[in-house]
């Protein structure tokens, strides 16, 4: 069996097993003299739609009512107002935001002036690894050696 004929019946096994689902109009139009399928509006998508649009129109006519009682005010402006800041703790935090945000630029202003030490270049750097930490030059007889405790680990 060559390879193209192996290709064409996996293909065409996979495709058996899955399941595609297709309006009734489609699957039943095989040619022009197929029979007209049976659609109705109970679907879920027409459900859906017509609860929506006699959500919406009841909506309207409840907000409607509401608004002709007198009201200043739609109940959802007020509710908003309700959970809103007022402008005097909103211009509190704003001039609290700025100060923070100069006294941050005042940080950075200084940090990016700073500059780094001159580099030395030394012409032996091995003399720092082989130097003595008090600064005592080695063999010199001022140390004495009576104070040492060796310790064996």
């Amino acid at each position: 069996m060559s390879f193209l004929t192996r290709a064409a019946v996996a293909t065409t096994s996979r495709s058996t097993r899955v399941v595609q689902k297709r309006f009734d109009s489609h699957a039943a139009h095989h040619g022009p003299e197929a029979p007209p399928t049976h659609e109705d509006f109970t679907s879920k998508g027409f459900k859906y739609t017509l609860i929506t649009v006699v959500g919406l129109l009841a909506w309207s006519r409840v907000d409607e009512h509401l608004t002709n009682q007198g009201e200043e005010k739609h109940p959802f402006t007020r509710y908003i107002e309700y959970y809103m800041r007022s402008e005097e703790e909103s211009n509190r935090l704003s001039e609290q935001h700025i100060a923070l945000a100069e006294k941050v630029a005042e940080e950075v202003k200084l940090s990016a002036g700073a500059t780094l030490p001159p580099k030395i270049q030394l012409r032996y750097p091995d003399l720092l690894n082989s130097a003595s930490g008090k600064c005592i030059q080695i063999g010199t007889p001022h140390v004495s050696t009576d104070t040492i405790n060796p310790k064996f680990h």
